[in-house]
């Protein structure tokens, strides 16, 4: 009987305590909790230090390749080549180009952009295109930088330095690409085009003997491609 008791009793407090804390244990955590707990979880995500890698192709003189980044503190910039990258070079440097920065330099926290461009002096053989590779570590990003480029494909015109004759001519700019804006720009207009296009300029005795154009594919994290091309027109007009 007394064993009943106790068992009877034990079960009651039980009962009890199941009655007015398991609600508390076992609901949802407050909405302020979960906001806290994922500001907690995004801050020591930001603490944590990256290694990127970039890798691609550029024309030696006529192409810039450029790499959108955030930094949420400061840290020493830690970069190097890779293999397979000679006649290739880079800065850091911020989006309106107020500093540069290189391997040893302490970076701000911030929005930065990486520059790839080449550097004739150092590609022995004078390639059209080089190859880079490049690994970048010493930073806290806010998040994983996009180390993608838009495709941009040219099949018109031919090559990137044209030479044109005496007399008339029509020069097609013709090509596609999947980045979400392409702009033309030459030394006076900027213009729109769509992903694949297809744009004509007209060259007679009226034109300059030398004029330049450049095509910027840009992706949806800012990365972009710079290509230049130049004519040199005899039949021009000397500036």
């Amino acid at each position: 009987m007394f064993q009943s008791k106790g068992f009877n009793y034990f079960l009651i407090s039980f009962l009890v305590f199941l009655l007015f804390f398991a609600p508390i244990m076992f609901s949802p955590m407050p909405e302020h909790e979960r906001v806290a707990s994922a500001q907690m979880k995004a801050e020591k995500k930001e603490k944590v230090k990256m290694t990127v890698e970039y890798k691609g192709k550029i024309y030696r003189d006529l192409e810039t390749h450029y790499y959108l980044f955030s930094t949420s503190k400061k840290g020493t910039i830690d970069i190097s080549w890779g293999p397979d990258t000679l006649g290739s070079d880079y800065i850091i440097t911020d989006k309106n180009w107020t500093a540069m920065y290189g391997n040893g330099d302490e970076l701000p926290a911030g929005d930065y952009m990486l520059v790839i461009t080449s550097n004739p002096a150092e590609s022995p053989e004078d390639p059209s295109l080089l190859s880079y590779h490049f690994i970048l570590k010493g930073l806290t990003f806010k998040e994983a930088p996009d180390t993608t480029l838009p495709k941009l494909t040219i099949e018109s015109p031919a090559q990137l330095v044209t030479h044109l004759p005496v007399g008339e001519h029509d020069v097609i700019f013709k090509g596609c690409s999947d980045a979400a804006s392409i702009i033309f720009t030459d030394e006076e207009t900027t213009e729109q085009l769509p992903n694949s296009f297809e744009k004509s300029i007209h060259f007679d005795q009226s034109s300059p003997n030398y004029r330049a154009y450049r095509i910027t594919a840009t992706n949806e994290s800012g990365n972009s491609v710079n290509r230049y091309f130049e004519f040199i027109y005899e039949g021009g007009i000397s500036e």
